[in-house]
């Protein structure tokens, strides 16, 4: 059995990238064979966390997986194959630089100019509470978050004087500084971000008032959401680029709304099928009777011929919920429940006795099934 991955990372179902980038780290810097060789399982462990780690920090697969977990990205081709597929974010784990020079430094020493200060936005996760008609059919509704948004005064520049943008002295605009390192793989040159402009290569002496140079504030906005036809309880939509908006002009997260169906004061919905009860009197169902039936499209006539059994099961085709993203329909099961009389005057008790000695064994014959059978067949649908 494998294990939770947001256990092997030590993080939390709600942790952003960042957090998700950081516990890797970690643990690479534990487990890597070459580091720790005397523990037998640190390969494998490594392996295992690199594998949670490709799927956190891939949001379709994160996404599939907090939805279907490991069944659901074996099913859809996108399981983590434990292999170092992203081998600069091992290299960074351990020396703290990218080896293709993204960071400040490659392996040669060479140093590589500004590190880039852009993060993609965080993922932002809103619960909507829809009733059991807008889950069927669909709806439209306006949900209220508040979030990191662009600056709306610098437009994300993070001050309105451009001309205050100067490079940084201390590094002369490269945003890095050269140190030498000892590691288990031997002696290396990086360059770590500069502590001065914090590795932009650049200061700015005037910025702006509104966001304090960040580039983002904290705003609330109005989100339309498209609730589709035939959602189920617990579902997930997702609205790419509807999340924060990332540090330094990065690209914005994803928005997460999670579908909550409030239960129905009627009906009970099985998958696509609804279920729900009609009560009828013993004379109705001696005699036979036409009822009205709620449905998801409204009342409907339904006749009950002569004879209906306690437990019998009407089915009304093509009456439930809409099947989400296809064609066609669940259907409608209608319970019938025949109520007995309480109560009864002395008169109607004699009626009772009369009419029970005037008929025989053989009109209670059940045609089809036993009544256990049928109290089998309900419970076990």
């Amino acid at each position: 059995m494998k294990r939770d991955y947001y256990e092997v990372l030590g993080v939390t179902r709600g942790a952003d990238i960042q957090d998700v980038k950081k516990a890797y780290r970690r643990l690479a810097r534990e487990l890597h064979p070459d580091v720790n060789g005397h523990d037998p399982q640190a390969e494998e462990k490594f392996k295992e966390a690199t594998e949670a780690y490709e799927v956190l920090s891939d949001a379709q697969k994160r996404q599939t997986y907090d939805t279907y977990g490991h069944e659901g990205l074996r099913r859809g081709g996108g399981t983590a194959g434990g292999g170092f597929t992203d081998f600069s974010d091992i290299f960074d784990a351990f020396f703290g630089g990218d080896m293709f020079g993204r960071g400040g430094a490659d392996i040669f020493g060479q140093a590589t100019g500004r590190r880039s200060r852009t993060t993609r936005g965080r993922d932002v996760t809103l619960s909507l509470q829809v009733d059991l008609q807008e889950a069927a059919f669909g709806a439209n509704h306006e949900v209220e978050i508040e979030l990191l948004d662009t600056c709306p005064v610098c437009g994300g520049a993070r001050t309105t004087d451009p001309a205050s943008v100067k490079s940084c002295p201390d590094c002369g605009g490269t945003g890095a500084r050269r140190s030498v390192r000892s590691t288990p793989l031997g002696q290396f040159i990086q360059t770590g971000a500069c502590p001065t402009c914090r590795g932009e290569g650049q200061t700015i002496s005037e910025p702006c008032e509104e966001c304090n140079g960040q580039g983002r504030t904290r705003q609330r906005k109005t989100i339309e959401v498209d609730v589709p036809a035939g959602i189920a309880d617990g579902q997930r939509l997702r609205f790419t680029a509807q999340g924060e908006a990332g540090a330094g002009g990065g690209p914005p997260g994803d928005l997460y709304v999670e579908i909550s169906v409030a239960p129905h004061p009627e009906f009970e919905r099985d998958g696509d099928d609804i279920l729900s009860r009609k009560d009828i009197t013993m004379v109705e169902a001696a005699l036979g009777t036409t009822i009205s039936v709620a449905t998801l499209d409204g009342e409907e006539e339904v006749v009950l011929p002569p004879s209906t059994q306690p437990g019998e099961v009407k089915v009304l085709r093509a009456r439930g919920v809409p099947h989400l993203r296809r064609s066609g329909r669940g259907d409608h099961h209608v319970l019938v429940n025949v109520m007995v009389p309480q109560d009864l005057t002395a008169a109607q008790k004699d009626l009772l006795r009369e009419f029970d000695e005037s008929c025989g064994p053989e009109h209670y014959d059940l045609k089809e099934e036993g009544i256990f059978q049928r109290i089998k067949h309900l419970f076990t649908r």
